[in-house]
């Protein structure tokens, strides 16, 4: 492959992804990926968008040095960012760390329609579908045993380190703690594997959970 195409960008309705050649060195995909943001000029500055990662995994080290780039060379504002990063915090010890007072649950069996709400001082495991027009809202963890279609709002009295878990994750709306975020259309479509959101340095991350 040319090594200009180790790194590329693809603007959507929904946002910017950037495509990376899965055996490059990474070192080889920084020096692309600053040379093409240098390049774009004033086109990222100021603008809000969606940003994706697309074409193999990286380490939240690796990420983070991406990401920098992108900040260091423009005035980018990412609301959303989607990684393909499988080197994943295990779900067990989110579960497990000690978040007195939210130590609570919650489980409810079955699926919200339209109009039906959720509110729970603690965490929420839901075994069914959340469909638009519902919402689940917790001061704690929010796990979804089905689809998330409707709103979801973790963390809701602060607490940083929320998160929300779904078998298929595709919410009208997804909050943790006072960040809001919307899913862009593209990654409302077709069958994925669960997935879960949390806050890092202000932004919403989703990561598979496979």
């Amino acid at each position: 492959m040319n090594l200009e195409n180790y790194v590329i960008f693809k603007g959507t309705k929904d946002g910017v992804t950037v495509l990376f050649e899965e055996d490059a060195p990474f070192e080889v995909l920084c020096e692309q990926l600053e040379k093409k943001v240098q390049e774009a000029g004033k086109f990222f500055d100021s603008v809000k968008t969606s940003l994706a990662f697309k074409g193999r995994s990286f380490s939240h080290e690796e990420e983070q040095e991406l990401l920098r780039i992108i900040t260091d060379y423009t005035t980018m504002e990412i609301s959303f960012l989607k990684t393909e990063n499988n080197e994943l915090m295990q779900l067990t010890s989110l579960l497990e760390k000690e978040i007195t007072p939210y130590n609570l649950t919650k489980f409810h069996k079955g699926s919200l329609r339209n109009g039906q709400k959720i509110e729970f001082d603690g965490s929420v495991v839901l075994i069914g579908d959340i469909n638009p027009g519902a919402e689940v809202k917790a001061t704690g963890n929010i796990i979804i045993l089905g689809q998330l279609k409707g709103m979801a709002h973790a963390g809701c009295e602060g607490m940083a380190d929320a998160f929300v878990a779904a078998v298929y994750m595709a919410p009208v709306q997804l909050r943790i703690g006072d960040i809001i975020t919307r899913f862009p259309e593209e990654n409302k479509r077709g069958p994925k594997s669960p997935e879960y959101a949390f806050v890092q340095e202000g932004q919403i991350f989703v990561m598979p959970l496979s």
